[in-house]
């Protein structure tokens, strides 16, 4: 028996890491600056980008040291209040924002984080060229991204378990897709139509196969927007299309990601015509503290692969979100959410 338990110990540590502790150790080495200033496990680390902020508030929210900016109204009930009163740095993001270096050296953080694909840039020398910190780099865009990143910043924080549990949850989600796909080639279904509306207009969207709307595609669905080669396109998103265009696709789902578009989406005569709102079928994505879908990309798009299957294939799984949401926070946020919250969240009335 004592046998049994420790060959299924070992098997759920290899499910949960896929990376060799060898291979963590070359990956710092061959993706860091500085590391060997890095003294034991840091107690102050600087991410500088949301998307990395994100992955450290799941893993280690104590070690944060400066935030890329100021948080909204909607974020502020899920985030903890020392995380909050951390000073705005700044950071890489949105158009042009750089860290306030100023700031940053009187934090005196012990690590930064970098996002991987500003390393060699031309504006990440500029800003972090003369400061002999040690710094690793990250990615954290494509979903797949958290299961190393995870692991790797697990190792350097001394996180190894906590690191292990998300991944595992993370690994579970991503598994989804194969499991839906099944579904839908066993029961001989149409894949459902989704378009993605992003602006007050609802005539911005992204390009099948953009990391922006990879939920749909991850769901078992079909992006309606296809796009040429333009790889801008798929990098940058928010392309923008007609509604004439819109009319056209006629998709079986819209989701939402502005509040000023859902508010009216019911209520305007020209968003009638498309079958979606009249079969209310256009949803709100939910995006407290973290978008579920997109904008920034944070490990929330786990959860809300789960929420766009139940919206899409209802029967495949049929999870229940609101347990799910409550056991997700748990585990990510440390969050005890009241029902209250749940279905504030998810956009329904008491219940």
């Amino acid at each position: 028996m004592f046998k049994k338990i420790i060959l299924f110990f070992f098997a759920f540590l290899g499910f949960c890491f896929a990376m060799t502790p060898e291979q963590i150790k070359d990956y710092i080495a061959q993706n860091s600056e500085n590391i060997e200033r890095l003294q034991g496990t840091p107690s102050k680390i600087y991410a500088s980008s949301p998307p990395l902020l994100y992955m450290l508030y799941a893993l280690d929210p104590a070690k944060i040291s400066g935030v890329n900016f100021e948080w909204n109204d909607y974020e502020r009930p899920y985030v903890k209040k020392e995380v909050q009163e951390q000073p705005v740095v700044g950071g890489f993001f949105g158009q042009g924002k750089i860290p306030n270096v100023e700031m940053l050296l009187r934090l005196n953080p012990e690590l930064i984080l970098i996002n991987a694909s500003s390393r060699n840039t031309k504006k990440m020398s500029e800003v972090f060229g003369s400061i002999k910190k040690p710094m690793l780099y990250l990615s954290a865009t494509k979903l797949e991204d958290y299961l190393d990143g995870f692991e790797i910043l697990g190792e350097v924080t001394g996180k190894q378990e906590r690191a292990a549990q998300l991944i595992n949850y993370a690994r579970e989600s991503l598994n989804l897709t194969a499991q839906i796909e099944e579904y839908i080639k066993k029961n001989n279904l149409q894949k459902v139509k989704i378009y993605y509306a992003q602006g007050g207009d609802g005539l911005a969207t992204e390009c099948e196969g953009s990391w922006h709307a990879t939920l749909i595609e991850r769901a078992g669905a079909q992006n309606v927007h296809k796009c040429s080669e333009d790889p801008n396109a798929k990098s940058f998103g928010r392309v923008k299309i007609s509604f004439e265009q819109l009319v056209k696709y006629d998709p079986d789902v819209i989701l939402v990601y502005e509040k000023e578009l859902f508010d009216k989406i019911y209520g305007d005569p020209k968003w009638q015509l498309l079958g979606a709102v009249k079969n209310k079928k256009a949803y709100y994505i939910p995006r407290e503290p973290f978008s579920w879908f997109d904008r920034p990309p944070s490990f929330m798009r786990f959860l809300g692969l789960k929420w766009l299957i139940n919206l899409t294939y209802p029967e495949a799984f049929k999870f229940d979100i609101v347990r799910e949401t409550r056991e997700f926070y748990k585990l990510f946020l440390d969050l005890e959410l009241t029902d209250e919250q749940i279905y504030k969240i998810l956009g329904r009335g008491a219940e």
